[in-house]
């Protein structure tokens, strides 16, 4: 099957279609030489009941005709809308659903030539849409029975820009996709995605039960607001809903709460709806390591990593848990999410519904958390997703949720749950991941890990955040590239945050005068020529707390004392680490004993986290921490403590930190970092790491990127080891022998 290259006008516009003739589209490539303003676009049109896939990032504007859906956003002809679609090769490709069959259309009203021309005149301009030959839309309406049009212009996003920058992400957003439009490679890069026919075999995927489950959260949500007055809401002092998705790690639970998010959004007359994210592994609107409570007022379309580059949503509160599974400490993870809970009781009434995001550990620990969020929360739905037998977490089910089986659980704090009342819903959906049959192009997809996923979204997160601040290039604006993350990171100017006195009388470089609005604790990194005396020095008000998390023990409250903490211990701790700015209440707070003990926080406080920053370098003897965050001026000012949990840096950081050429005789030569480079040596140690993080633990090979000393050394423990098991063979069935005698 080849694409139709219909027609072609001055290299401008032209014309492309598929055989099928479901799906055509008016591409525009323009001279830059002539017009650098104008940027290319893209005009689809789609045929009743077609389907296409998206690759790539796009600014989609619905002009007229039927609805469509997008991941189960149900987006009407609004001319004046434009919608941001992230569909990276990490996950699988968004999808366009031409649906004639919803609120009244018909599959019968076409569109006219005509019809498009004038809503292309209140999109571009008279001027600019009257340059479109008319030969062009008649074509591109007649290759099949069009019932729907809408515009596909690039999206231009820095954030992005960067991420594709690291060498493990570099293919995140490449168009090496057979049978697409359109299909000059050249004419994709420019446009910065393509379009696919879609045959059901791949892309997002909705199934009839996901279907009735989002109308049955619809019809409740709805029967609510009706009956909020009622006796029923103030028998069970519930004032509003909420729906729990379940299930093991890779069944689909993001793609399903966006897909309610999105078709609630969109379909009915609420505005908003709160997502309580409690998956620190894998969160959907904040890096790992937190719980979160996010108000969604616009669909989603794209990943969790591509939420950061976008204004909105951001969450309201967040509390900063310290690690990616809670299995380091489940009490403190479980007063984290009550905390997030309570501020969005604390939402006036009427209350937005609420969705509930939980991880995909199911089994042990996983399960006794997972009951306690039920008990805790209370939702009316729980929706089990559950693995097919034929895919590979089939065996990490959970048992059904109802109420029998939780009041035969155990709860965490080892309380009787028999006598709990549970009245939620149970609905069990069968698992749409892993058959969208995507085998067919495996050149175009990436299959990245929970690691690199991390990864992502912790880049983004600092891309975003720090996209805007102060840097040591003048020159560098608000619209330049902003390069490899690492890079951009560096050239950031970061903030001096006192954490104690300087040996010094004076400081040079300190903090910013006490009265400033804007500075607070954390002074600019652009005034190193300011001193402080040491008057101000000893007052506490400018120094923040350190907390190096760890869990309560009551053994360690009655007999130990905690250990002092020097502040050159501290420092050496959190230098070069990520660490969480957080609102610590002050009598969580214990003062320094001396001028140059600095304030310790001695367990890991529930509080409210106002964001992440890097601990770029650390002084010591000034008694300084230099932060480079992207946290806004406002909320730097309610900063009193520094968490330092087992949330780390991604792997870039350390792999691929920017390092200049070597020029001879203008012949480029690479330089390589000590200890991270390729090259590897024969012998006890190696120059350098392995770059991959699927490094496996067991080595399967002889020679799998190890030197022969290496290799022999292997070889001699393997034998060692032969001949414990022989020693240890003979000395049983002498053992036995002896028995027997």
């Amino acid at each position: 099957m080849a694409l139709i290259n219909t027609l072609s006008n001055a290299s401008e516009f032209s014309v492309h279609a598929m055989p099928s003739g479901s799906l055509s589209c008016i591409i525009y490539n323009p001279n830059c030489h002539e017009d650098p303003t104008q940027e290319p676009f893209c005009i689809v049109f789609m045929t009743a009941r077609s389907t296409c896939s998206i690759y790539g990032r796009l600014k989609l504007t619905h002009l007229c005709g039927a609805p469509i859906l997008i991941l189960g956003a149900l987006l009407k002809a609004d001319s004046t809308v434009h919608y941001p679609i992230f569909s990276p090769n990490s996950h699988a490709p968004v999808t366009i659903e031409q649906s004639v069959d919803v609120q009244g259309y018909a599959g019968s009203e076409f569109i006219a030539p005509s019809v498009v021309k004038e809503e292309l005149y209140s999109l571009l301009g008279h001027e600019f849409a009257s340059r479109i030959p008319e030969e062009s839309l008649v074509l591109a309406t007649g290759s099949g029975p069009c019932t729907c049009v809408f515009v596909c212009r690039p999206y231009r996003c820095r954030v992005m820009d960067s991420l594709s920058s690291v060498k493990r992400f570099k293919r995140l957003y490449s168009f090496d996709v057979p049978l697409c439009l359109p299909e000059d490679s050249k004419i994709r890069r420019t446009l910065g995605f393509c379009l696919r026919e879609n045959d059901f075999t791949s892309g997002f995927k909705v199934s009839s039960d996901m279907v009735n489950l989002s109308v049955k959260f619809k019809s409740m949500v709805l029967l609510n607001s009706h009956t909020s007055g009622g006796n029923e809401v103030r028998k069970t002092n519930k004032t509003f809903r909420g729906l729990l998705i379940a299930g093991p790690k890779g069944a689909g639970k993001s793609s399903l709460l966006k897909y309610i998010a999105n078709d609630f959004l969109t379909s009915s007359n609420d505005s908003s709806v709160a997502v309580l994210d409690c998956d620190i592994g894998q969160p959907e609107f904040t890096p790992c390591g937190m719980v979160s409570l996010t108000i969604v007022k616009n669909p989603l379309f794209g990943p969790p990593f591509a939420h950061q580059a976008l204004p909105e949503p951001k969450p309201i509160c967040q509390c900063f848990v310290g690690s990616i599974t809670p299995s380091d400490d489940p009490s403190f993870y479980l007063d984290c999410l009550a905390y997030v809970f309570e501020a969005y009781k604390r939402i006036p009434d009427p209350k937005p519904p609420l969705l509930i995001n939980t991880m995909g550990w199911t089994q042990g620990l996983g399960l006794t958390l997972l009951v306690e969020q039920i008990r805790m929360i209370r939702p009316d739905i729980v929706a089990q997703i559950q693995m097919n037998k034929g895919q590979s977490g089939a065996r990490q089910n959970l048992p059904i949720m109802d109420a029998d089986n939780l009041c035969s659980s155990e709860s965490w704090y080892l309380q009787d749950l028999s006598r709990e009342e549970f009245c939620h819903e149970v609905v069990v959906l069968s698992s749409m991941s892993g058959t969208s049959g995507q085998q067919e192009i495996p050149s175009s997809r990436c299959h990245f890990g929970p690691p690199d996923h991390r990864d992502l979204t912790m880049l983004a997160y600092f891309a975003a955040t720090l996209a805007n601040a102060p840097t040591s290039l003048p020159a560098k604006g608000r619209v330049d590239q902003l390069g490899h993350p690492v890079a951009h990171f560096l050239d950031c100017l970061p903030y001096r945050v006192p954490l104690t006195c300087s040996l010094e009388r004076t400081t040079p470089g300190g903090v910013t005068e006490p009265d400033s609005p804007t500075k607070g604790a954390l002074g600019s990194g652009s005034s190193f020529d300011e001193s402080v005396s040491k008057d101000s020095c000893d007052n506490d008000q400018f120094r923040l707390a350190v907390c190096l998390m760890r869990s309560r023990c009551a053994i360690i409250d009655d007999r130990c004392e905690p250990l002092e903490l020097t502040i050159e211990m501290v420092m050496s701790c959190i230098n070069a680490t990520v660490v969480a700015l957080c609102a610590v209440p002050t009598n969580l707070i214990q003062k320094g004993v001396t001028s140059r003990s600095c304030a310790i926080i001695p367990f890991s406080p529930v509080c409210e986290c106002l964001g992440l920053g890097i601990c770029r370098a650390i002084d010591p003897v000034a008694g300084l921490l230099y932060l480079t965050t992207g946290v806004p001026a406002e909320d730097l000012v309610k900063v009193t403590g520094i968490l330092r949990g087992n949330v780390n840096l991604p792997q870039c950081f350390f792999l691929e930190q920017p390092v200049p050429h070597i020029s001879t005789d203008e012949v480029p030569a690479p330089v390589f970092l000590p200890y991270l480079g390729p090259v590897e040596t024969q012998g006890m140690g190696r120059a350098g790491l392995p770059s991959r993080r699927s490094y496996p633990r067991t080595q399967h090979h002889d020679f799998h990127r190890t030197g022969s000393s290496e290799m022999f050394n292997r070889i001699e423990l393997m034998n060692l080891n032969v001949r414990i098991f022989n020693i240890i063979f003979v000395g049983i069935s002498l053992q036995s022998s002896l028995k027997q005698w």
